[in-house]
């Protein structure tokens, strides 16, 4: 599987098996993680079954099945860490994603109390993503949250005005941004034409979660326009532009 087949296949999983993840998969996934925390200037933490993993209590009303391991997102509470930390999270949830694992981003419907991780002055736990084996059948009532989630989706020319006259690598790089989690899928992020070049930006911010939403944004813009031929790279915060490479 393909970084894009993952864009594509990757679902906000809230329903797990018992079926425990391979030590192989683990390392792997920790590996990831180890490497992307270098580059993002974050920190996530891989919490595996022997070392609480199991412990982390999601909503009942939301969730279904008990995943044995969940990664903690941490890093500052400014604007660049926070988007950083959208950015390179999303990059380990489609590696999970490529190992076949089930992920969710969850920020506020867990028990913090049941995340035992250790934070340094200044570091805030910003999510957790509980990591396993989606169930065979997902049960009615995560289907009806992940249908009534997906009504949201808003259309590409409201995310990006000039949709309909764009290259086809920022149709692409649209596309892909659609297809990305947001919290309760608000999608809150809109891209503008600059002088500077394409930028992704808030029109508002409200709890600070919009700043997940907006690394986990770029991202995937990044992915697509990068699978359409064009690569390059952003620059981090609130309207953080696109530069080709």
């Amino acid at each position: 599987m393909d970084i894009m087949q993952a864009i594509d296949t990757r679902i906000s999983c809230r329903a797990y098996d018992g079926r425990t993840i391979e030590a192989e998969k683990l390392d792997q996934l920790e590996a990831c993680i180890a490497e992307c925390n270098a580059a993002g200037n974050v920190r996530m933490v891989l919490m595996r079954p022997e070392n609480g993993g199991a412990d982390l209590k999601l909503a009942k009303a939301m969730f279904a099945g008990q995943p044995s391991t969940y990664i903690a997102y941490i890093a500052r509470t400014d604007e660049e860490s926070r988007d950083r930390l959208g950015y390179y999270g999303e990059k380990v949830i489609l590696f999970a994603t490529q190992l076949g694992l089930g992920t969710c981003w969850v920020a506020g419907t867990y028990d913090r109390a049941s995340a035992h991780v250790s934070l340094e002055p200044g570091e805030e736990l910003h999510a957790v993503i509980p990591v396993g084996y989606p169930a065979p059948k997902t049960p009615l009532k995560q289907r009806t949250v992940r249908a009534a989630l997906r009504r949201r989706d808003k259309k590409p020319t409201d995310v990006y005005a000039g949709y309909n006259v764009a290259s086809a690598a920022v149709r692409a790089a649209i596309d892909a941004v659609i297809k990305g989690p947001s919290a309760v899928n608000g999608q809150p992020w809109v891209f503008i034409d600059t002088p500077g070049g394409i930028a992704a930006t808030l029109p508002s911010v409200k709890s600070g979660i919009e700043l997940l939403d907006l690394g986990i944004a770029k991202l995937h813009f990044e992915l697509g326009a990068t699978s359409a031929g064009v690569g390059g790279t952003w620059s981090w915060g609130i309207g953080g532009t696109f530069t080709r490479s």
